[in-house]
């Protein structure tokens, strides 16, 4: 009897060592199919019938990884073509500003072409300066010295603000729809002051600060040619 108790004994413990075992390491299993394989027993149901049960575990596991592979791949596709549609509308609005024959030009695309091609409500550009060209009045916004420091908060070239006021100053009238920017600073030089780019939208939480914000300050550095090719030519 005592030899008995201690063989169950060992049994159950042997037992416990391997399920504690199998929740350590939950992939072992994946990882060796073949140990699955052999525990499908031959002659007692009881048994057949759990491991019928693991085996569609297992299978609904795997089922479950193989929808998330699956959604996580569209959401990468989706990702990808949004990105790529992003570039090739930036890489258009880059064109129309480098070709905008004059100041008047130039005001319609920063005003209406922009923000469509964007997806955004408003698109400015501003200069801490008093002197600007008589025909760029209604392109360049003018900002009081400082402006661009006090509203970067120092020497950041890009700001992303999720929700915010849109600036009067540099958005004009339209500053009251804008509740979500980016703004890009700036540098002085080429004949030109410092200065300050913004794309706004309505929507709070439209931009978010951990996105990336290369393409817009690309767009920016453009916008800034542009102007400063009517600018010189004017002043």
């Amino acid at each position: 009897m005592a030899d008995q108790l201690k063989a169950a004994a060992v049994a159950e413990l042997r037992e416990a060592d391997v399920i504690a075992y199998l929740r350590r390491n939950p992939r072992m299993l994946n990882a060796h199919p073949d140990v699955l394989a052999a525990l499908t027993p031959e002659t007692r149901f009881e048994a057949e019938t759990v491991v019928v049960d693991m085996q569609r575990f297992v299978v609904e596991r795997l089922r479950r990884q193989v929808d998330d592979l699956k959604a996580s791949s569209d959401r990468l596709v989706t990702t990808t073509r949004s990105n790529m549609s992003l570039v090739e509308r930036t890489m258009e609005c880059a064109l129309a500003l480098m070709y905008a024959r004059d100041f008047e030009e130039l005001g319609q695309i920063l005003a209406d072409d922009l923000p469509t091609h964007l997806s955004v409500d408003a698109v400015a550009i501003g200069f801490e300066t008093d002197q600007i060209p008589a025909d760029g009045g209604h392109v360049i916004n003018k900002l009081a010295p400082g402006t661009v420091d006090r509203v970067m908060g120092g020497n950041a070239l890009a700001r992303i603000r999720s929700e915010t006021e849109g600036t009067a100053a540099l958005y004009g009238a339209s500053a009251g729809i804008v509740r979500s920017d980016v703004l890009i600073a700036l540098a002085d030089g080429e004949g030109m002051p410092v200065g300050l780019f913004g794309v706004g939208c309505r929507t709070p939480g439209h931009f978010d600060p951990q996105q990336g914000t290369e393409l817009i300050a690309f767009l920016a550095h453009v916008t800034r040619y542009a102007v400063g090719r009517w600018w010189t030519l004017q002043l």
